[in-house]
């Protein structure tokens, strides 16, 4: 991230806004000694989910579905968290620490990627469950919803659903659009395959009465505390508007 964003998002988190309750959904893709904008290092991650743990009495961490909630069950503000694509370097360098923190955490998983070079094996992805994450869908193969056939927009989401019941034993109900991609075909489909949440990559809060099937997320870069506790308190907003002009761009 920009020095000159990262100076915006903490100027940002200090807005008394939205008035209302409201939802900050984080994501994280993997966590490693690398550097990219989808990575956060071992030692950052730790780092974020102390603070997340030493401070949930005033800014609580609550489970995806709260974003589906009735507003009567809303904190004033909140954080969830989120992970996509169960890389193994998830479960080698985060789980640990998740496990110790107790935070909730989903973990949304393509089912037929698991046991591939990279990503978690099934016994992994079975301790992730058993450490208390929740385990979403991420369609079978990672596909672009919107490029695929009735047939395998089908075998994605619902098969995918299936796939991963049958590994960890327990009802799978939240999904994430893999690279966040989704069309009103994609929606219907996704709730058509019994899911009862969807979330997208667009940035911004969640808010009571939203539509659950395009819950905003805003996603975790390697960068400061100090950045990243502006993040989660809403400071990445401040880049929606700009994210809106360049979806309007592309089409």
């Amino acid at each position: 991230m920009r020095p000159t964003i990262e100076i915006a998002v903490r100027a940002w988190a200090r807005a008394p806004v939205p008035l209302g309750p409201a939802l900050m959904l984080v994501g994280y893709h993997r966590i490693a000694d690398r550097v990219d904008d989808l990575t956060v290092r071992p030692s950052r991650f730790e780092e974020q989910m102390r603070w997340l743990a030493a401070h949930r009495a005033r800014l609580p961490t609550v489970d995806v579905e709260r974003a589906a909630a009735p507003a009567t069950e809303w904190p004033h503000r909140a954080v969830a968290l989120t992970i996509d694509d169960a890389w193994e370097d998830v479960y080698r360098n985060g789980l640990a620490v998740m496990a110790d923190v107790k935070l909730p955490v989903t973990l949304y998983v393509p089912s037929k990627l698991i046991g591939t070079p990279e990503y978690m094996t099934r016994e992994q992805v079975l301790e992730c469950a058993a450490a208390g994450i929740t385990i979403g869908g991420h369609t079978r193969s990672h596909a672009d919803l919107r490029k695929v056939d009735d047939t395998a927009l089908e075998s994605e989401l619902r098969g995918g659903r299936e796939d991963l019941e049958d590994l960890v034993g327990r009802p799978v109900t939240q999904f994430a659009y893999p690279f966040g991609h989704f069309d009103a075909r994609a929606r219907a489909a996704v709730i058509g395959a019994g899911y009862t949440s969807a979330i997208t990559t667009r940035r911004g809060w969640a808010r009571p009465g939203g539509d659950p099937f395009t819950i905003p997320r805003s996603f975790i870069e390697d960068v400061s505390l100090a950045t990243f506790t502006a993040s989660v308190r809403g400071g990445l907003s401040v880049l929606t508007a700009a994210d809106s002009v360049r979806r309007r761009r592309k089409g």
